[in-house]
Order: C-alpha cells, then structure tokens, then sequence
C-alpha cells in the first residue's frame, strides 16, 4: 500500500492546479444544462481521453521529449493521469455540450484560450516544465482539436445513433 501511495506522486509541486481543475470541471458536467446525452457524453469523454494520452504519452513525451509534469519525470502520478486523460475530457464535453455550428469559430476561440490558459497556467504554478515547448505553439493544436475534430467526433456519434 506504501509503493501505491508513493506511486501517486502526491507530493508533487503545483499538484493542487490540475486537482482543482479536475474538481471544478467534473461539477460542472454534472450541473450544466445538458445538450448533450449521457451516452454522448461517455462516447467522448473516453474517446478524448484515450486519444489526449495517446498523443501527449506517446507522442510528446517519449519521442519528443518536450515537456515533463509532476516532480519526477520517471514517474507517472495521478496529477499526470488527470493532466493527460481527465481534463482535456471535460473541455471537450463541456465545449460539445455548447457546440453550435453557426457560432462555431467563437466556441472555438473561447476553449482555444481556456485551454491555452489552463496550460500556462500548469507552467506558472511549476507543475508543467517545459523543454524545448513554447506554450503557445499549443494554439494551432487546440484550433484544429476544437474546429475540427471534436465537431466531427459529435457528428459521428449522432450519425451512428
């Protein structure tokens, strides 16, 4: 039990952002006024999360190395799973929830820079230590993410239903 706890990287520097984070964007989702169905929502949260940690993991971590989250960089904690899995799950259900196509460029630009804020703000707080990143490079990504991707991912799961 020991090696568990000690495995959850608890006593990170900057932990408490993504926790609090966590915290505000799971009660969100549970008291917005929903659009969107429960089982769409499920489609997407894991969906979104299993590809944000499929790219940040694998990707920007192992092959370019461009960042590191918690205190060591060797070990994955929880702060990490939330940071990779759970928030960028909530941005997209949240962003899906109040998606609407002919306003679509101000929803985009809305969750570009929450999310861009939110990711310089893991930086500022020293829970996020970047190697070669520029915060801002994250932009065109979050662009693409939410003008792109995510509103087809919701036409695709309407689509199949």
């Amino acid at each position: 039990m020991e090696k568990f706890i000690q495995n959850l990287d608890l006593s990170s520097k900057g932990l408490w952002f993504p926790i609090t984070l966590l915290t505000i964007f799971l009660i969100y989702i549970f008291f917005m006024p929903k659009r969107l169905s429960w089982r769409e929502i499920y489609f997407i949260f894991g969906t979104t999360g299993y590809v944000a940690i499929t790219i940040d993991v694998f990707l920007m971590l192992n092959y370019l190395d461009v960042f590191d989250l918690g205190r060591d960089p060797k070990q994955e904690g929880i702060g990490d799973f939330i940071c990779y899995g759970i928030i960028p799950s909530c941005i997209a259900v949240i962003f899906l929830n109040y998606f609407r196509q002919e306003k679509k460029w101000l929803y985009v630009t809305i969750f570009t820079i929450l999310s861009i804020l939110s990711e310089w703000l893991l930086v500022q707080v020293e829970y996020m230590k970047l190697k070669g990143w520029q915060t801002w490079w994250s932009i065109p990504v979050f662009i693409i993410v939410f003008g792109f991707w995510l509103p087809w991912q919701l036409r695709l799961i309407r689509k199949e239903s």
